[in-house]
């Protein structure tokens, strides 16, 4: 820290910041656009104008670019000086002569930092009266709309897009006062990552089309801290509804996992919360419903458990919550409790779950991720499958810039001097996989291969780290790749291993660790980040349990009066004639969830319960760190004769024989936490996930609402010209209105929105990320297993494969990959039905299709078991001879078909 003086006073700042960064961390408002907390200062914008005095004796000094002046101890500066104030009213007011008079219809307006700006100039008054440059918009997709006339010219978004997160297919063109920022033609982002244009840019160039239908103005909306539960991340996101609707989704700080950025499936995929459509119990026989309200729900089913003599089995889910599962765990025992994951992926996440208690390899956060030099992923699609980890990835490799900034005494906000300098330097990764992915463009080795193959490689890899020979017979091609791997994870400061479950092969997981602690051995910091595949994998693992062929052996084997099924589509992992079977050997099946799902037609008495935005509680991500999310409305407010709770309220009315409504709600989410840390001593820390619902500041709760929040009593003159009052909620901290304490009287990171004084737009969170004062009490979650126990000394034993070359051309082995948008289970109904995003097809290699004579965009139509599938053809030179890329677990694709031989390979003609 060094000492500064701002405007006569003194100030403590952090040496390696530039005078904007320090005016913004001591509260000083400056106005600003180029620059960003990651993406560094160009000083292309002129607008964070400042006097600096070279001595105490200087009575002139001289204006200067905040942004790109490094600081110095004693330095003065003086951002009220007249003439700076001058200079920067100047340039606002160049920046908005061509910009449209369409506040009033612009998505960003009362959020839009360009608006901030204009004002914090007091820039009223427009003089100029001539034509303004005009432009034609592209289309960008169906999430991202564009509106290039508001453009001012900042240059974030390309910075962003391109530098940062490795987009192609978005840049800037034209020159001179004619600056275009898109694409050469019009067509849907090709970035995972694109929805944070939204973010970045300060104008309302691109704005949020996902939700047109249910916008609302920032100020008009209720908000909630919640999170995703796209993957095993678990990024911080905030909620905004209005009106019983979910119309935004915005990132919500946290240095160790999102901090600034969200992938698309974490800012677009929750939307298929508004497309619930089961909404009351009902019990069903002979296809023909009778919906029933709480009381009788609860009667009947109690009568159904009471009159029960035989087996009650559950099958929980890794979309539940904690509270949930262990709700349905304490309701049938632990010997009839499923975690409802396929065998194998059980097998997986078991052994996750081990590493990261007993390994005593560092398992890294995401922000974490950034700081290593060499990576080897192996066998994980992480850009489709965690996608906020490729992001970090990117970075990592980028990470030789803090190498340059360091030894040539560069600051590292000075981007463009430092990647002058760079040049074509990069950090090292190394990348395994059955297939191309979005990272080969950055990585210095690919090796493609089978499942087997895969594993194989990494074998070997291991056994050259070991000091093992490997055999003569291997090709010599093969042996100088493992050479260059070996030797760069040796050399390395600091290597990471990073693979997951896509390919649900315990061989990969282990080899994998196997490398890590190899490495580790060598006196190396190495750390180890292996993907689960849903939100709560790693929560739900922690709970004994039994595997569902296990369940399925009792119901074959004897008689099963009561089957719970939590939350689980079960026809995305079997096939339908397997499941069809099972179900009939089962008396009463009793479904808990919020979509209609097959499996919610099949059942016997279905039970609607809230989705994670309707619901309070705790998810455990990839590297074991709870997480809270709070419920983001009421779903029973609007609509009286609604009928749905959480599933663990539902599950202990059930327990308990509550059959009042009231009496269930005052059951609250604290005293569930406090029930799961006695019946589960691993979740002993839950009950510190955040403050209890008794929390105050100043007497009061915390509002959801902003105090310019309005309409609360227009909203429903429609049907009542009465105020409806809010309801209470006993679950959080928080209330559901305007009334209570404000975030900025609070100094801990659960703040509902974002906004600080004279800033609404999201560049408040910049300022508060920065801020050392803004935010005392950072939440980062809470690692279940901070003190790692080394246990595993022995390597993992991994099978040893036979690589088969001789195939026969009739049979195709599947192999599994996936999209980030439509494979998750929860939003790709949203997006297939929707949005109509069409991204199935089959992936074969150019050699099979050759043989087949199938071309690209050709009909292939196939055969698996007793099913046959027809999906147009993507062909791919990377993808082993005789196997299949199919999309499990989408369009009627079961996962189970993971490890199954496609037949009857032809080319189907319309």
């Amino acid at each position: 820290m060094v000492k500064i003086y701002i405007n006569k006073k003194s100030f403590f700042v952090k040496k390696s910041d530039n005078l904007l960064q320090a005016c913004l961390s001591v509260g000083i408002n400056i106005p600003f656009f180029c620059w960003h907390p990651v993406l560094g200062s160009i000083g292309s914008c002129r607008q964070c104008a400042v006097r600096v005095f070279h001595d105490e004796t200087d009575q002139i000094g001289s204006v200067v670019m905040s942004c790109m002046s490094e600081i110095r101890e004693g330095i003065r500066i003086s951002v009220i000086d007249s003439d700076v104030k001058n200079f920067q009213k100047s340039i606002i007011e160049l920046m908005m002569l061509n910009h449209p008079h369409d506040c009033p219809v612009c998505s960003e307006g009362g959020n839009c930092h360009l608006q901030d700006m204009t004002v914090l100039n007091q820039h009223h008054i427009r003089r100029y009266r001539y034509k303004k440059r005009i432009f034609k918009n592209q289309y960008l997709g169906p999430f991202v709309s564009h509106c290039m006339n508001r453009c001012i010219t900042c240059y974030r978004c390309s910075r962003y897009y391109t530098d940062y997160a490795g987009g192609k297919d978005f840049g800037v063109y034209g020159s001179s006062n004619k600056i275009y920022f898109g694409r050469l033609e019009d067509g849907l982002l090709e970035s995972e990552y694109s929805g944070n244009l939204i973010d970045v840019c300060p104008t309302g160039v691109f704005t949020d089309k996902s939700n047109i239908q249910n916008f609302h103005r920032k100020w008009d909306l209720q908000y909630s801290p919640s999170i995703c539960h796209g993957c095993s991340i678990g990024c911080n996101i905030s909620l905004g509804e209005r009106l019983g609707k979910l119309c935004r989704i915005d990132n919500r700080y946290n240095r160790k996992i999102n901090k600034y950025f969200l992938c698309d499936l974490g800012r677009f995929g929750c939307n298929y919360v508004n497309s619930t459509s089961v909404t009351k119990p009902f019990i069903q026989e002979n296809n023909k419903k009778k919906f029933l309200d709480y009381s009788d729900a609860i009667k009947i089913i109690t009568t159904i458990f009471r009159n029960s003599s035989n087996s009650i089995l559950g099958i929980g889910s890794s979309r539940a919550s904690i509270e949930s599962n262990m709700a349905l765990y304490n309701l049938v025992g632990k010997e009839n409790f499923s975690n409802g994951m396929l065998p194998e992926l059980d097998e997986c996440v078991q052994l996750i779950g081990s590493i990261i208690k007993n390994g005593g390899i560092h398992i890294p956060s995401i922000s974490e991720i950034e700081k290593y030099d060499v990576i080897l992923i192996i066998s994980e699609d992480i850009t489709q499958t965690a996608s906020l980890a490729a992001l970090s990835v990117r970075q990592a490799v980028r990470g030789i810039y803090s190498h340059i900034s360091k030894n040539n005494n560069i600051p590292l906000w000075h981007i463009n001097a430092i990647k002058n300098v760079a040049q074509d330097q990069k950090n090292i990764l190394f990348i395994i996989n059955g297939n191309e992915t979005k990272l080969d463009d950055i990585s210095s080795l690919c090796y493609f291969g089978s499942i087997e193959e895969q594993v194989y490689f990494s074998t070997l890899i291991l056994d050259h780290l070991n000091g093992i020979n490997i055999k003569n017979k291997d090709k010599k091609s093969i042996f100088m790749k493992i050479d260059l791997i070996t030797k760069a994870l040796c050399n390395a400061k600091k290597p990471l291993i990073i693979s997951g479950t896509s390919y649900n092969n315990i061989d990969i997981l282990k080899v994998s660790f196997n490398i890590a602690q190899s490495l580790q051995k060598k006196g190396l910091p190495v750390g180890l980040a292996l993907f689960p595949p849903s939100a709560n994998s790693i929560g739900l693992s922690l709970i004994p349990s039994i595997s569902l062929n296990e369940i399925f052996n009792i119901i074959y084997c004897k008689k099963v009066d009561i089957l719970v099924i939590l939350e689980n589509d079960l026809y995305r992992l079997y096939e339908s004639s397997f499941l069809d079977n099972i179900f009939k050997k089962v008396n009463t099946i009793i479904v808990l969830d919020h979509q209609n799902n097959r499996t919610v037609m099949h059942s016997n008495v279905f039970l609607p319960c809230t989705n994670f935005s309707e619901s309070s509680g705790n998810i455990v991500n990839y590297e074991a760190r709870i997480q809270r999310f709070f419920q983001m409305n009421d779903p029973n407010l609007y609509r009286k004769k609604l009928c749905k709770l959480e599933s663990w309220r539902w599950i202990q009315a059930i327990k308990n024989k509550i059959y009042l409504f009231s009496s269930i709600i005052s059951f609250t989410i604290d005293k569930m936490m406090k029930l799961c840390s006695i019946w589960n001593s691993v979740f002993k820390k839950i009950c510190d996930s955040s403050p209890s619902a008794s929390f105050r500041i100043k007497g009061q709760k915390i509002a959801r609402s902003p105090i310019r929040f309005s309409g609360r009593a227009a909203m429903i003159t429609n049907k009542d010209m009465h105020e409806q009052k809010p309801s209470v909620d006993l679950d959080s901290m928080f209330s559901f209105s305007m009334e209570g304490s404000s975030q900025t009287e609070n100094n801990f990171s659960f703040s509902p929105f974002l906004w600080s004084p004279n800033w609404n737009s999201n560049q408040s969170f910049h300022i508060s990320s920065i801020n050392n004062k803004k935010f005392k009490k950072i939440y980062e979650g809470i690692l279940l297993f901070h003190n790692y126990k080394k246990k595993f000394f022995l390597d993992f034993p991994i099978k040893k494969f036979i690589i088969n070359k001789k195939n026969n051309f009739s049979f195709f082995k599947i192999i599994p990959y996936y999209k980030l948008l439509g494979s998750e289970e929860m939003s790709q109904n949203y997006f297939f039905k929707t949005i109509k995003m069409n991204f199935i097809h089959v992936k074969l290699n150019y050699l099979d299709a050759d043989r087949l004579k199938i071309k690209n965009g050709d009909i292939l139509q196939f055969q698996i078991n007793n099913i046959f599938f027809r999906f147009p053809v993507q062909l791919s030179k990377n993808i082993s001879l005789f196997h299949m890329g199919l999309p499990l677990g989408c369009s009627g694709i079961p996962i189970i078909f993971f490890n199954k031989i496609a037949i009857n390979l032809t080319k189907y003609n319309k």
